[in-house]
């Protein structure tokens, strides 16, 4: 685009562009540690916020996990309690539809000397005053933001912000996993349904180079990514699988399938928050180029790959360990 420029607006455009990245690289060093890898990425650091229910549901005290550290001095019924450094969300969820409710699918589970994350999709069942509510939800570990509280169960999707700012660019993505998926989905809100083909578990990474308009829509072009689904049962760890990342225009691989590799919203919604804090769809326009540097990255692991939309299956277990990005 610099060739609309005469030479001294070049010179500022590279100087401007400098300061860019100066400003990006140190809003991400809240997110990452000085080798590019995020924070608590072997997934030891736990913490819990705690929810009474109301007294009509269960009137426990219900822990809901996240990942990070946090003061021992903290009050762990604030519902936004969080460690600021963190970049790790889950679907461990606060919602007030009238009552509290907590759900908790993402559980830190002992392994040897430090815990892995186990992720799993199960049904709630409450019956209040008569009326029986059956809610699916997959257990689901990601970076950006839950918005919470929640309010009701129509459009789950607007209440997760996903991605964080990432301007790195790794060859690959390496973690530990095991899983168990179950054969038969349903689709479960207020009743049960059957819904027709296999779970499966879900791991997916993109990078993007973001960016919004006068009206606060927000846009992207995919610089690159990798995405795995998971079927059947791997009862054993596997440890240090590595899952490589396509950078460029994913249609000129012999592999492309435009149902699962396509852009969004092709592919399927996504939200995220513009400058403004108001929650947006993203649009991706096109395939960035190979050398293109992203500017945020969307990454998460789930038991259940349509466990957003409450399909799943309540037999599906994902456990996920020390994620790592290999450059």
């Amino acid at each position: 685009m610099f060739s609309k420029y005469r030479k001294i607006s070049f010179v500022f455009g590279i100087s401007f562009l400098s300061v860019l990245a100066a400003i990006s690289q140190n809003s991400l060093s809240i997110y990452t540690d000085k080798s590019g890898q995020l924070n608590y990425s072997s997934l030891d650091s736990w913490y819990s916020r705690k929810v009474k229910e109301s007294f009509l549901l269960s009137g426990k005290t219900v822990d809901l996990f996240g990942v990070g550290v946090v003061s021992p001095n903290a009050d762990f019924y604030n519902t936004k309690l969080k460690d600021p450094k963190s970049p790790w969300e889950t679907t461990n969820i606060y919602s007030k539809m009238v009552l509290d409710v907590a759900n908790t699918r993402v559980f830190p589970e002992k392994r040897g000397s430090g815990y892995c994350c186990r992720l799993e999709t199960a049904i709630r069942k409450d019956n209040i005053a008569g009326l029986k509510v059956e809610v699916l939800i997959a257990g689901t570990l990601f970076v950006g933001e839950l918005i919470e509280p929640v309010r009701g169960l129509k459009d789950p999707l607007k209440n997760v912000s996903q991605g964080i700012q990432f301007t790195q660019k790794p060859q690959a993505v390496k973690f530990d996993y095991k899983y168990r998926i179950g054969e038969k989905r349903i689709k479960a809100t207020y009743g049960i349904d059957p819904v027709e083909g296999a779970d499966k578990a879900e791991f997916c990474i993109i990078l993007q180079k973001r960016w919004e308009d006068k009206t606060g829509k927000v846009f992207a072009t995919r610089i690159g990514g990798a995405r795995q689904f998971f079927t059947g049962t791997v009862p054993d760890w596997v440890n240090g699988a590595i899952f490589p990342l396509t950078y460029g225009d994913f249609t000129r691989l012999p592999q492309y399938d435009p149902k699962t590799m396509g852009l969004i919203p092709s592919v399927g919604e996504v939200y995220v928050k513009n400058s403004q804090g108001k929650v947006v769809p993203l649009v991706e326009t096109g395939w960035g180029e190979p050398e293109d540097i992203p500017t945020h990255m969307i990454m998460y692991f789930t038991s259940s790959y349509q466990g957003i939309q409450y399909e799943g299956s309540p037999e599906s277990v994902f456990w996920v360990d020390n994620i790592e990005f290999v450059y």
